[in-house]
């Protein structure tokens, strides 16, 4: 969490007036040694300038610390969110067309991994998993994490035709898809790795299980 803290006050520094809202998420919100940080910034209004800016800041920041880059999914399609682009994101369920649940797997192409797609699919995994809020608006992102679980929960089941509704079933197959056999990153981005995290996800399903399905 320290190294959380660190970054939003290394952004805040010349950014305060955008208000930002970071979601830290993966390893560096439990203190552990993580090669990169993790990281989403939520603001209402923000420039080309602004953002290119910030990623910037944000790799200077990694090399200042000792951090790895991690830009398998480049900065360009996952750092930066608006407000008005995640309630977009959130309004409707992106893995039902035409009344069909279908949940693809990800592809480790430079296409995909820059798409619209995959900045959908990444924001609902932030929203999802266990993660640390700084900033002004940590009410709206409850918001948010309930809508994200929402359609998780909704995709899980339609795509699975699942019937027993269970922690343990929807747990399953958040990790693995039971079809293709595609797991992990190559899936929803929900990995086997950490038991806190696991922890975090079961609760977390039992909740919007009781509160939406039950």
């Amino acid at each position: 969490m320290k190294l959380c803290q660190s970054y939003y006050e290394y952004i805040l520094n010349n950014y305060a007036y955008l208000c930002p809202t970071m979601i830290f998420y993966g390893s560096n919100i439990y203190d552990s040694n993580s090669s990169d940080l993790d990281v989403c910034i939520l603001v209402n209004n923000i420039s080309e300038k602004e953002k290119k800016d910030i990623i910037l800041q944000t790799i200077r920041y990694h090399e200042e610390n000792g951090l790895k880059l991690d830009e398998e999914v480049p900065y360009e399609n996952k750092l930066i969110y608006t407000i008005f682009e995640v309630k977009k994101i959130l309004s409707s369920n992106p893995f039902k067309k035409n009344g069909k649940y279908f949940i693809s797997d990800i592809k480790k192409d430079n296409e995909f991994l820059s798409s619209k797609e995959m900045k959908v699919r990444l924001l609902l995994n932030i929203l999802t998993t266990d993660h640390l809020v700084i900033g002004k608006n940590i009410n709206q992102i409850k918001e948010f994490e309930e809508l994200a679980w929402k359609i998780i929960l909704e995709s899980i089941i339609g795509f699975n035709n699942l019937k027993e509704l269970t922690v343990e079933n929807i747990l399953y197959l958040m990790y693995r898809n039971q079809y293709s056999g595609a797991e992990g990153e190559y899936y929803l981005g929900y990995k086997k790795n950490n038991i806190n995290k696991e922890i975090y996800l079961k609760n977390k399903i039992q909740e919007y299980l009781e509160k939406y399905f039950y």
